[in-house]
């Protein structure tokens, strides 16, 4: 800038000839004045001293002075130019100054906040590595002092034994062992030196702290399968090449531990010898050994990386659950709507088209989600379409399949819009449970729909006929609302409000509901019911132990039997049990009728219960037999009635099986006879009373000799052969049996 200002001045100062003008003196002080005119000639002028001069214009002088002015004037406009455009570069370079300034203000400030949440992270870091440390020192810590003790009780119960040469090349063996071992009882158990002997918590500890294990940073994929869940295993450690895994020794347990890492759940399957395709490149892992827990597979024990005997022909494949995530929505109860999956977590819910779809798949897909089957629904204006992603295509499963994932499909279908989404109803609809009762019979009603989560009902409004549809769905005969919580609280959804059941419903998803999880209630408003077995057959199979239940959709309050849910495949309600001599059973009419004894001893259920019972539906009778050498015998009978008690409460029973023989449908015959007892006499024996005669014990007693059985008779022990005659628990058909001998216990149960 300086140079330019020294040039404008320089240019400013004065007019300029056209061309060199050299002006002398001589000796008498005259002045000599030179011109030259651009070339043209030369002019030489004596001017004497005190004269005055006069410039002389030499020819187009005028003109070259002219020219002279112009480029002056335009040699002012340039400078002028020059100095606005020296101002404007001042000004922009001011600005740039403030901007510099500026932006070195903001760089510092965010390198001050880098450095900051550098500074926290390291921190972090560094607190989590020494969190770490300190658990893996503790564990370390319990593992050798576990190792320890249990080297030190190895060391309590074996010899070690130490070889030594003795005189004259004899060899004897000392058995050396701790203080506290009895000498006398362990014999050497190997001749390893006892100095070469180190535990196994010396070994251990000493691996422990030899140094860290190499960590491998695996990063994993699945290649070659026909959807996203399955394929050939491929691995690389950090940012190299991808190479395949040798399926030596590769089982579920480590393909679990692939489909977790990949965040596909668990495995299903594992898929060997290049069953996906062989993989190209390096096979980088073999002999992988994990034990299923591990969250990487480079956690898993394995050969060196890249170290392997395989090739490509060997290469593990694997096939992952994904998250087996399904659901449906747009309706106001769960099992009718639109189809959405989530094929593994962290993937937002999606639509399913419905190209491809069938029934098939319906009723496949809704059993998947825990109903027992479906329908493709026509589209219902509540339904509506979805918004969301659609992930599934060309839907086409064979029914084998664990999981749709499983099926055939087509990823993210291109050629599908959401009025084609995939709508379904699903039957089956709704499961039952009791919680919180002292039996299976009663306690707080919980429900679900499919195999979603369990939630309560509350009791705004529930009474017996909702407990009917209850119980009757659960297998009960009949039930009875308690509200008010009487049972224990619930947790979770509340999902059933202002239930309204007719009572003759099958299920309670056929009741009038509100929209299913809308109320306006809290677990303090729970309903519960008490649920009564018609028999035990209605007790369910799966968790219920035998032992004494309330029965009955007939009989009278408070009836309880002891079911028997061993025997047979279980279910049978026992009528009679004999088995140690408690309870006496030379009993009443009165008392035979309305039953007597201890139901988780010997008892007589009652002859009004056994035909209230028997005359509800088909009940088949067994009875079990123990003699007194351990030996058991059966007799089962297809048929079994009592008839009422203005009827003698008469026996009808028919086809025997088992292996105890037929001492009641056979010779001397109980079917069609009435019942008898002690001050009832009912049986065709003429001027004979039987039960008078027997052990004043109830039997249904025949004509002919009082028959070949009678198991209430007196419980008379182990008197064998020698036993008072037909006074016992007498079955003659069981071959040396004969009416003096008693048997050590006897059984009677029915069931549907």
């Amino acid at each position: 800038m300086a140079s330019v200002v020294l040039l404008a001045v320089f240019l400013l100062s004065g007019n300029f000839p056209a061309r060199a003008q050299d002006t002398r003196t001589d000796q008498a002080g005259s002045f000599l004045r030179e011109y030259v005119d651009k070339g043209y000639c030369t002019y030489t002028y004596v001017i004497p001293p005190g004269s005055r001069t006069e410039g002389c214009t030499p020819p187009g002088l005028e003109r070259q002075l002219a020219e002279t002015k112009e480029e002056t004037r335009h040699l002012k406009n340039l400078v002028h130019t020059l100095l606005s455009r020296v101002d404007s570069l001042s000004a922009e370079l001011s600005e740039e100054k403030v901007r510099t300034a500026r932006l070195e203000q903001n760089l510092t400030q965010e390198l001050q906040k880098q450095e900051t949440r550098l500074q926290i992270h390291v921190h972090n870091l560094t607190q989590e590595l020494q969190e770490q440390e300190t658990r893996l020192q503790t564990q370390v810590q319990h593992l050798t002092t576990t190792l320890y003790e249990h080297d030190r009780t190895i060391k309590q119960r074996l010899q070690c034994t130490c070889e030594r040469l003795v005189p004259d090349d004899v060899s004897s063996t000392t058995a050396a062992m701790l203080p506290s071992e009895p000498v006398s009882t362990v014999a050497p158990l190997s001749t390893t030196p006892c100095a070469e002997i180190t535990s196994a918590a010396e070994i251990i500890t000493s691996q422990l702290t030899s140094g860290p294990r190499p960590v491998i940073t695996l990063q994993i994929r699945l290649a070659g399968g026909s959807n996203l869940l399955e394929g050939r295993v491929e691995v690389r450690n950090g940012t190299g090449q991808w190479g395949s895994v040798c399926d030596d020794n590769f089982d579920l347990q480590d393909a679990h531990v692939v489909c977790r890492q990949l965040g596909f759940g668990v495995a299903l399957d594992v898929k060997l010898a290049g069953h996906f395709g062989e993989g190209s490149g390096n096979v980088w892992l073999d002999e992988v050994a994990c034990s299923g827990n591990e969250t990487d597979l480079g956690d898993c024990p394995a050969d060196s990386w890249g170290r392997s005997d395989c090739s490509h022909k060997e290469d593990a494949g694997v096939v992952c659950a994904g998250d087996r995530a399904l659901r449906l929505v747009g309706s106001p109860v769960p099992w009718k709507g639109r189809l959405q999956i989530r094929p593994w977590q962290g993937l937002e819910w999606g639509a399913v088209c419905n190209t491809s779809w069938t029934e098939a798949e319906a009723g496949f897909v809704c059993r998947q989600m825990g109903y027992t089957g479906g329908m493709t629904s026509p589209g219902q204006a509540d339904i509506g379409e979805g918004s969301e992603n659609i992930w599934l295509g060309d839907v086409t499963c064979s029914g084998d399949e664990t999981h749709i994932l499983s099926c055939g499909f087509s990823w993210e279908p291109s050629d599908c819009d959401h009025s084609q989404d995939v709508q379904l109803v699903c039957t089956g609809v709704v499961s039952l449970q009791l919680a919180g009762g002292q039996s299976l019979s009663e306690g707080r009603v919980e429900v679900r729909s499919g195999n979603g989560e369990w939630g309560t009902v509350c009791d705004d409004g529930f009474d017996d006929r909702d407990a009917q549809v209850v119980c009757r769905q659960l297998g009960y005969g009949i039930g009875v609302a308690k509200v008010g919580g009487v049972f224990p609280e619930g947790t979770g959804n509340i999902w059933l409000d202002n239930l309204n059941c007719a009572g003759n419903e099958s299920s309670v998803a056929d009741c009038e509901i509100n929209r299913w999880g809308d109320h306006d209630c809290t677990h303090k408003e729970d309903t519960g019911v008490l649920c009564v077995a018609e028999d035990c057959s209605e007790y369910p199979s799966s968790g219920t132990t035998s032992g004494v239940y309330r029965i009955g959709l007939r009989l009278p309050a408070n009836v309880e039997a002891y079911c028997d849910m061993d025997t047979a495949g279980g279910g049978w309600t026992v009528i009679q049990r004999r088995q140690d001599g408690s309870v006496p059973f030379n009993r009443t009419w009165e008392e035979y009728k309305l039953g007597f004894g201890d139901k988780n001893g010997e008892y007589w259920l009652g002859n009004e219960n056994i035909h209230l019972l028997t005359n509800q539906k088909n009940y088949s009778l067994r009875l079990d037999m123990l003699d007194w050498s351990g030996h058991r015998r059966f007799a089962e009978y297809s048929t079994f009635r009592v008839s009422s008690e203005s009827d003698g409460y008469r026996l009808h029973i028919s086809g025997y099986s088992g292996t105890a023989g037929d001492s009641i449908t056979g010779d001397r015959s109980n079917n069609g006879v009435r019942f008898s007892t002690v001050d009832r006499d009912n049986d065709s024996h003429g001027s004979n009373h039987c039960s008078h005669q027997y052990g004043q014990g109830g039997w249904w007693f025949p004509g002919n000799f009082c028959g070949q059985s009678y198991l209430n008779g007196r419980y008379l022990g182990n008197c064998w052969g020698s036993c008072p005659f037909q006074q016992g628990l007498m079955w003659n058909s069981w071959t040396y049996r004969a009416h003096s001998y008693s048997l050590k216990s006897v059984t009677m149960k029915i069931k549907p």
